[in-house]
């Protein structure tokens, strides 16, 4: 039973959900059937740890039916019975905490039973609390074009074929504008994830639906839908890479306009980091500051924060920009003290990874190997940055041997992992490919082997720790 979808789902609720679904369960109006309040009543006993060897099939059924021999039917259709109240209990919370959709409904049902005077009151109040409403985002001008509809409806009642009454420059030009605004922030922001999916895993996606909105889009239509400039910079970024102007204005945009925003912002910092991502990458070091203190933006507004938690990528992502720019002071203060922002599951790891980073790049191998022990990933990927770092402490030590055997066996995980992307593997495989060049060079002291090496890595399109590999290599060369 403990591996059921239901008692997966009541893993979920917090003390006050579960509060809340006893009362649901218990209420007439929504379950009627004794046996089912009675399984919860069992199943909430064991709340939140659920005992695997106290919700046993055979044990739960002698709680509900003392006496009875076991029957696992009756027992499976209890606990469908209860799943779908779970079911019923979650949307019936989701559309009491969203006044708008509930008010949209509700005024739909007024309207066919022509309750009028209680639709001019609920329409009004729904308006009002969107002029309250900071945020700006396609659900707002959702409601707002959804609660102009509704008003075009009534007044097209009451006035009754008398067009000119209601068919006004004025409620035409807010139904058109709302409906607009709602649709092209919802396309431009699909349009942004389409764009960011074809480049991260190299799939080709119709996108002339897209670009036809676009041909025809002119910025100073939108100056009071700030949204909509927004999502159309993101994927400027995408369509004009080397336009740098874009990637300026979009920041300029979400620094300005963060109270209308509001949970999305975290996702346009993303859009920013990756910006200054794919620069790096071809080579225009100056985003390497500029990604730093888009960091250090999302670390004063705790914008990165997901569902109360520093996700392990900005944290990691934190560790290696700052090293890069020899901020070592700044970084380990950083390290230290956010480690507990990191979610208790993977909070280790990250936290000595990061550690093992920071004494690696200050020369301190032997601290840095101490670190990395301590360091027992979950994740695939940090198992993967994790043979890299200890590859760079092992050349680090001068350990030749050590090191070779290390990346043989580096290169036969990476070769053999089926589920990691091909741009994955081909970034591990060029650091594992040119890791070892370096580390024969150095063993054989062969200066025109690592000439050739230093001739290849700048023909090469950009891959993790190429600077590193390229200064390294540098050190060995002939002059």
């Amino acid at each position: 039973m403990k591996r059921s979808s239901l008692i997966e789902a009541f893993k979920t609720f917090t003390p006050k959900e579960i509060k809340e679904f006893t009362e649901f369960v218990a209420s007439p109006f929504f379950n009627k059937n004794v046996n089912v309040i009675k399984l919860f009543d069992v199943v909430k006993k064991n709340y939140p740890d659920f005992d695997e060897t106290k919700i046993e099939k055979e044990k739960v059924f002698s709680k509900l039916f003392p006496g009875k021999p076991y029957k696992d039917s009756t027992l499976r259709l209890l606990m469908f019975y209860l799943y779908e109240l779970v079911e019923r209990f979650l949307g019936y919370q989701k559309f009491q905490n969203d006044p708008f959709r509930s008010k949209d409904i509700l005024l739909k049902e007024l309207f066919e039973r022509k309750l009028f005077k209680d639709y001019e009151r609920t329409i009004d109040a729904a308006n009002k609390e969107l002029d309250e409403l900071k945020v700006r985002d396609n659900f707002y001008y959702e409601y707002r074009y959804l609660f102009a509809e509704h008003k075009l409806s009534y007044l097209a009642e009451i006035y009754m074929g008398k067009y000119e009454k209601y068919l006004t420059k004025d409620n035409i030009q807010l139904f058109s504008d709302n409906i607009t605004y709602f649709y092209l922030i919802s396309v431009l922001k699909f349009y942004a994830i389409t764009l960011n999916t074809m480049y991260l895993y190299n799939v080709k996606i119709d996108t002339e639906i897209f670009e036809n909105i676009l041909k025809n889009f002119k910025t100073e239509h939108f100056q009071n839908a700030p949204m909509i400039l927004i999502y159309y910079r993101v994927i400027m970024l995408f369509i004009e890479p080397e336009n740098e102007e874009n990637y300026y204005k979009l920041k300029e945009l979400v620094i300005e306009h963060e109270t209308e925003i509001g949970p999305a912002i975290g996702d346009l910092y993303i859009n920013l980091e990756n910006y200054c991502v794919r620069r790096l990458r071809n080579g225009n070091l100056k985003f390497l500051e500029e990604s730093f203190r888009v960091y250090e933006l999302e670390l004063n507004k705790k914008s990165y924060l997901n569902h109360g938690y520093m996700p392990n990528s900005f944290y990691s992502s934190m560790v290696v920009t700052a090293s890069k720019l020899k901020k070592y002071k700044w970084l380990r203060n950083f390290i230290n003290d956010y480690k507990d922002e990191i979610h208790k599951d993977s909070r280790d790891a990250y936290y000595y990874y990061g550690l093992a980073y920071l004494e690696n790049e200050e020369g301190n191998f032997e601290k840095a190997l101490e670190a990395l022990a301590k360091s027992k990933p979950e994740e695939v990927y940090l198992k993967m940055d994790l043979r890299i770092l200890q590859s760079r402490i092992y050349f680090g030590l001068k350990w030749i041997l050590p090191l070779q055997s290390l990346l043989d066996t580096f290169k036969k995980t990476v070769q053999n992992n089926k589920f990691m992307t091909e741009m994955r593997k081909n970034q591990y495989l060029k650091f594992i490919k040119y890791t070892n060049q370096l580390n024969n060079i150095r063993y054989k002291e062969d200066k025109a082997a690592c000439n050739e090496l230093l001739f290849e890595l700048e023909r090469d399109e950009y891959f993790a720790y190429k600077l590193w590999i390229t200064e390294e290599a540098l050190k060995y060369a002939g002059n």
